[in-house]
């Protein structure tokens, strides 16, 4: 299952509508090794956590942060990726940190973990909330908010795309991005670790961490996987 909305490098359509992106590739190769055909569904944040719970849904491949409330209604495989919170603004601000924004329109995504993050992050911010990050985008570009709450590497996708936006400032999460599947599926949720883990040892997520992202892997995630320790020697 793809989110439609998020840019590179996580999930994404392409101009084709084919589904694209690292949790992809991570989810196809995994299905591969376990002999199993994925057909991908569009659907939000939200979407995508309620079709699990309804059994509609029996993976959600966006890329999702395993937030302490998303674990009372799904479970979520061992960790793909460990992220930073960024607040994303326009070349014309010249504010630098998060409690500068402070009192001003800061956009967030319905049911994302960096919804739940804003009363931390900015305390005393004006909540403006979006369904999808391109109409919170749009919204940060035309002046109608002051700035963006968004993942990291999503606000250096679109950073790219539009060269009016600019990162405030960034910060280390405390929780890692995952994939889900409902609750009491153990047996898929084992096998999806083992083919997770298999990948980690043989090289191929390096490989596929590396089509996607220029950083090098956050701390947590290698002490997640001790393996990609000799495969990123320049991390730490």
């Amino acid at each position: 299952m793809r989110h439609p909305d998020r840019p590179a490098p996580f999930a994404y359509a392409e101009d084709s509508g084919k589904p694209a992106g690292f949790i992809v590739d991570v989810t196809d190769e995994a299905a591969k090794r376990l002999g199993l055909k994925v057909d991908y569904k569009s659907t939000s944040v939200t979407g995508s956590l309620a079709g699990l719970t309804a059994g509609q849904y029996d993976l959600a491949s966006s890329g999702l942060g395993v937030t302490e409330e998303r674990q009372k209604s799904v479970d979520f495989t061992k960790p793909l990726f460990w992220s930073t919170v960024t607040v994303l603004t326009t070349s014309k601000s010249t504010i630098s940190t998060f409690d500068g924004f402070n009192g001003k329109r800061v956009g967030v995504v319905t049911g994302s973990s960096q919804e739940a993050q804003l009363p931390t992050r900015i305390p005393k911010a004006q909540p403006v909330r979006f369904q999808a990050q391109n109409a919170a985008v749009s919204q940060l570009l035309n002046g109608s908010i002051d700035a963006f709450l968004v993942g990291g590497p999503d606000a250096t996708e679109f950073m790219k795309q539009y060269k009016g936006l600019r990162q405030a400032v960034s910060a280390p999460v405390d929780h890692p991005t995952s994939m889900a599947v409902p609750k009491n599926h153990t047996a898929f949720l084992k096998a999806l670790d083992k083919e997770i883990g298999a990948m980690v040892a043989d090289g191929t997520y390096a490989k596929l961490y590396r089509k996607y992202f220029t950083t090098q892997p956050q701390p947590e995630l290698l002490a997640a996987w001790p393996a990609l320790k000799t495969q990123f020697p320049g991390a730490k």
